[in-house]
């Protein structure tokens, strides 16, 4: 950290996988846990025992004496974790990691002169121990004190900053889901796939799971054009066909199919047989 945000302690309300995960990284980069807020006081302390640091306290004793104040609650519950807090903390800044809501919505702590912002981390947090923001690609807003305050935290925990709109978050946060929760749901898709030819389903979620963790893998290193792989991508005009004509009995998976195929045949222009396989495409899918 930088010396001016090492002197910076924080409070943590909400020690769930991300907050704790937020946690973890400040204190590998120099800072201290003032404060571990939950709904009890034993939950608090709970967190507290697995972070090693902080005073635990329930939310409504809490003091919320950190100079950063971090609400790492559910979105619904952010502005009620605002209101709880309110006239009972002195904290530099606010931020929650909510990636589709505003800042604003922290708008209940605005009276005491901290600055609101948000912090939102782009990674699947498990709960597993050790999990921390280092190398992720983290989304900024708020006013302009917390934004320039927030670049540097996440520049001093290792993690990659990038400054958002309040307007554009739900948009952004759609496309975060897509690709998180969609790859799981994907998943779960090409697995009951796989059942109607007799793969069992724990077999099918690990070998399907670590096929998509290689593709994912392939997208981060390349581009789209080239990470792009299977039938559609190669063109092979047969094949498509014989997708579509087995998964005909299923219209959920025949419109994912269709849709999933029309965005590779976007992302790899001039390959030939684009208009072939939108046909069939369209006729089927």
């Amino acid at each position: 950290m930088t010396v001016q945000t090492r002197q910076l302690s924080l409070t943590l309300v909400g020690p769930g996988r991300a907050g704790k995960a937020f946690a973890r990284s400040w204190m590998e980069a120099g800072g201290r846990i003032a404060e571990v807020v939950s709904p009890t006081k034993a939950a608090a302390a709970a967190a507290a025992r697995e972070l090693g640091a902080g005073d635990p306290a329930g939310i409504a004793l809490a003091v919320a004496s950190g100079d950063i104040l971090v609400v790492a609650v559910p979105d619904d519950e952010i502005p009620a974790a605002a209101r709880s807090l309110a006239g009972r903390t002195s904290c530099r800044a606010v931020f929650h990691l909510s990636g589709a809501l505003p800042a604003a919505r922290l708008e209940a702590l605005g009276g005491s002169g901290a600055a609101l912002g948000s912090l939102h981390p782009l990674r699947v947090f498990s709960g597993r121990p050790g999990e921390n923001w280092r190398g992720a690609f983290v989304a900024i807003e708020g006013d302009e004190r917390a934004v320039a305050l927030g670049e540097g935290i996440v520049r001093d925990i290792g993690a990659r900053g990038r400054r958002i709109r309040a307007e554009d978050k739900p948009l952004y946060h759609a496309a975060a889901a897509l690709a998180a929760g969609g790859t799981v749901s994907l998943v779960a898709l090409a697995a009951r796939v796989w059942e109607k030819v007799g793969i069992p389903p724990e077999e099918s979620r690990e070998a399907l799971a670590g096929l998509a963790a290689e593709a994912a893998a392939a997208a981060a290193a390349q581009p789209f054009e080239v990470a792009l792989t299977g039938p559609v991508a190669r063109r092979d005009l047969a094949t498509v066909r014989a997708h579509c004509e087995v998964l005909a009995e299923d219209p959920d998976l025949l419109r994912v199919y269709g849709l999933l195929a029309e965005e590779t045949l976007r992302r790899t222009p001039g390959r030939g047989r684009e208009e072939e396989i939108r046909a069939l495409l369209h006729r089927g899918c």
